[in-house]
């Protein structure tokens, strides 16, 4: 009974601010998230960088006089959690949602929610197996499918990788399944080879060393990691153990200050690519720092900066609509070269975003810029 209570949980936090509004009535955005579990840092980052936002248009007025008001669900990371969660801020009556934070969330509550009219804009889900599609789905990171295939060029052209065993997590197949295909496809036309895939679930606490001692007998040169930051410095702390010097290629999922510290020395030099500069020195960065900084006491992981900009994306499209849903996808669609905290953001027909990508890699435990790339969703 107390587990049936626990999954039905329903986590609501409002931060409302009429004061700075005049007293108007306020405009609801939902936000929905992971906030509890082994990998709830991902959406708790999100909620707090989205909260910050939320104040921030407050102190200024709000939209158009009218406060935001944010109303929080926990969607537990489960397919039951979300649909619950969905169903709940809907109910509440919010203008949009942002949410769900990961690929796989999305895609489990996708078919349940599609036809409500509700407008979703997720921070950091990057399925293609929601991209091209004329849908309220809209996102604020670039398809996983354009960062694979730069992962994939770089090993080969650049590092002279010839020979990867993938590792990637079950319970985020939509994310990660994609992801180790589109990083095939590209790697093997190029001329590499993927020797084997190994799947494990993070629901049930892995043990990396066996198939990491299989790796390394099969004498690959690189591994291709599709993980949490949790997983992902487990696997390399693990291979470091063993003595498994190999390059490790990891995901934009895994690349944040947690896969630092819980991996120490041995996420040294693991590579990526991501939408987001850790070394951004635009004012637009900077001031969202500071002022993250100041009201978290934490640095802002990228979860946050794209969290902040959901509810910014989200604000200057509501100013169109006079805060109501009505027409809210055609004004989103509209956004074009908007400046947010990790650069500017432009959607195409279909609601999926076009960014500048980077190459990222951490040296001695503080994450580097390697070189940008430009896509070009046109292609």
């Amino acid at each position: 009974m107390v587990k049936r209570v626990y999954r039905c949980f329903v986590f609501i936090f409002v931060f409302l601010t009429l004061s700075a509004c005049g007293g108007k009535e306020p405009i609801r955005i939902g936000f929905t998230a992971e906030l509890t579990g082994r990998n709830a840092a991902l959406g708790v980052d999100g909620r707090d960088g989205a909260l910050l936002a939320v104040e921030t248009i407050n102190d200024a007025g709000g939209i158009d006089g009218h406060p935001i008001e944010l109303v929080v669900q926990d969607d537990l990371a489960t397919a039951e959690g979300a649909l619950a969660a969905d169903k709940a801020l809907i109910e509440a009556d919010v203008s949009a949602i942002i949410g769900h934070m990961t690929s796989g969330t999305m895609m489990a509550v996708w078919p349940e929610v599609m036809d409500s009219e509700m407008v979703f804009l997720s921070p950091t889900v990057s399925t293609p197996e929601l991209a091209g599609q004329k849908d309220n789905f809209f996102r604020l990171m670039p398809v996983n499918t354009d960062h694979a295939r730069s992962l994939a060029h770089y090993a080969y052209d650049e590092l002279a990788i010839r020979r990867v065993i993938t590792f990637y997590d079950t319970s985020n197949l939509a994310y990660t399944q994609s992801y180790r295909d589109g990083f095939g496809t590209y790697f093997e036309e190029l001329g590499g080879e993927v020797v084997a895939d190994n799947q494990f679930s993070s629901l049930e606490s892995p043990d990396f060393t066996h198939l990491l001692e299989e790796a390394k007998v099969a004498k690959v040169d690189g591994l291709l990691v599709l993980g949490s930051a949790v997983d992902t410095a487990l696997l390399a702390q693990r291979a470091k153990l063993i003595d498994f010097d190999v390059q490790i290629l990891i995901s934009n999922w895994a690349f944040t200050d947690e896969v630092i510290q819980n991996g120490g020395e041995a996420v040294d030099g693991v590579l990526t690519v991501v939408s987001h500069d850790e070394n951004n020195q635009s004012p637009a960065h900077l001031s969202f720092e500071g002022a993250f900084v100041k009201r978290f006491g934490r640095q802002p992981t990228f979860a946050a900066g794209y969290g902040y900009e959901a509810v910014q994306v989200l604000a200057f499209a509501l100013e169109k609509t006079m805060g109501t849903q009505d027409d809210l996808g055609e004004a989103l669609l509209e956004t074009k070269n908007f400046t947010g905290v990790h650069g500017n953001i432009s959607f195409d027909a279909y609601g999926d975003v076009q960014r500048t990508l980077y190459l990222l890699t951490i040296e001695n435990g503080e994450m580097k810029t390697i070189k940008s790339v430009e896509i070009d969703l046109s292609k």
